[in-house]
């Protein structure tokens, strides 16, 4: 688990960078960090393995691409223009746990 934390912490770290950066031109920078989600990538996972992320989680489920979409759409939308460097957490709760 400390290997999954540290990637997170680095994409916060990095995109924080960013938007310090880049700033100046009017652009902003903001995270998404998803949880375990039923994907192509996560496929090839053993069932166990799956399972035992989401029985950490406080939702207790693999998240589905759709969970993630709405994030995605206000991180691209206007409604988030005023918005940088910071990171939106979509993981049905597994960060909050871990």
């Amino acid at each position: 688990m400390s290997h999954y934390i540290a990637s997170k912490m680095a994409i916060i770290g990095f995109m924080r960078g960013l938007a310090n950066d880049v700033a100046g031109d009017g652009i902003t920078a903001n995270a998404l960090l998803p949880g375990l989600t039923n994907t192509l990538a996560t496929a090839s996972q053993p069932e166990e393995q799956k399972r035992s992320t989401w029985e950490e989680q406080a939702i207790k489920r693999l998240g589905e691409p759709e969970d993630i979409t709405g994030a995605v759409l206000f991180l691209t939308s206007d409604d988030a223009a005023f918005m940088t460097g910071q990171a939106i957490v979509v993981d049905g709760g597994q960060y909050r746990v871990g």
